[in-house]
């Protein structure tokens, strides 16, 4: 089968063929999926470019659906045939974290990630553990099935926030794919008052393009617009960074209103420093909020996705680009470029 790999050691993404995993013998508790569509996150981006933890060498791609058509020992949850959405993400159900229902920061389940240290979906197969499958209803296509692992990510992020007056200002920093379904799940839940900035004039068309009546426009244009207006007073309640940048989480801090949030959702370089006053922080009484991978919140993912899709999940208007695996550069390339919010592998189902 072909497979994109990453060689960490070497710093370079190659395209090869390797065995399909497990033809022989599938071990217990374990599926064989025939993928059918993979995104590249920007989570792989951060490890190609030596910003993330991966394994030495690894196929890439966590976030990816597609059909079993091989069943081990002691699976009884899924058959052949059935269509499924992978959760990379386990835990050891031993440590501290686990006990108390924080999955998220184990380091033992961290560790063994789909598609950071085990084999992923950059490929035609991939051998994946039960415990990382969610069955989906066989009338769920098999592309929106793809985005129920960013979309759980974004729910972790939503129920972080918290109760979200009605009445809320919202800026979302970022029009990639992940802003994109941000700005789409506000308004799925009724808010207007929605700003997108995004540096790339293509990616801030895309969310012009989307028909959800939010101002659009470039960071500057925001950062003059408080130019000589108290943001403690009239800023925003709520902000979200897509981005993972530091310069602009640190510009948009301060835009903060009294009371308001941060959510720090885009993934930030480990090394990575921000400058921010923290007399605001006690003062106009902010709550910064992390947000890390999705602990239980895969399933929640596929019922909203099911309910957004006919409104929100066109591909072509959230600049969403199919590529067969073998043009993995050019869908590097014109991601990183900003020509598109996503790049998503098919392969032929």
């Amino acid at each position: 089968m072909r497979a994109l790999q990453w060689d960490k050691i070497a710093g370079k993404l190659s395209l090869i063929n390797k065995d399909v995993p497990g033809t022989r013998d599938i071990p217990s508790g374990h599926i064989l999926v025939k993928v059918a569509y993979s995104g590249i996150c920007g989570t792989d981006l951060h490890i190609m470019q030596k910003e993330f933890r991966s394994a030495d060498k690894v196929v890439l791609g966590h976030e990816f659906s597609g059909t079993v058509v091989m069943i081990g020992p002691g699976v009884d949850l899924v058959r052949v045939g059935n269509k499924v959405a992978i959760d990379p993400n386990t835990h050891c159900n031993q440590c501290r974290f686990c006990y108390r229902g924080q999955p998220n920061f184990c380091a033992k389940g961290m560790a063994t990630s789909v598609g950071l240290f085990t084999d992923g979906g950059f490929s035609d197969y991939c051998l994946v553990h039960i415990k990382h499958v969610i069955k989906l209803p066989d009338t769920f296509p098999l592309d929106k099935g793809a985005l129920c692992e960013p979309f759980s990510c974004i729910i972790r992020g939503w129920d972080n926030l918290g109760t979200i007056a009605d009445d809320s200002q919202i800026l979302i920093l970022g029009a990639g794919i992940i802003g994109l379904l941000w700005a789409s799940l506000f308004h799925h839940h009724g808010y207007r008052d929605v700003t997108i900035t995004e540096l790339a004039e293509g990616r801030r068309k895309l969310a012009k393009d989307l028909g959800l009546g939010y101002q659009v426009c470039h960071p500057d244009d925001v950062q003059r617009k408080f130019a000589d207006v108290d943001p403690g007073l009239d800023g925003y309640d709520i902000i979200v960074d897509c981005t993972g940048v530091p310069k602009a989480l640190e510009a948009a801090f301060p835009l903060l209103r009294c009371g308001g949030k941060f959510c720090m959702f885009g993934c930030c370089p480990r090394v990575s420093e921000i400058t921010i006053n923290p007399a605001d922080i006690m003062l106009k009484e902010l709550t910064i909020v992390g947000s890390q991978v999705n602990p239980f919140t895969i399933s929640k993912a596929v019922s909203l996705v099911q309910s957004m899709s006919e409104r929100y999940l066109d591909f072509e208007r959230l600049g969403i680009r199919f590529f067969p695996l073998e043009k993995y550069e050019e869908a590097i390339r014109m991601l990183k470029a900003g020509q598109i919010s996503k790049a998503m592998f098919t392969f032929g189902n």
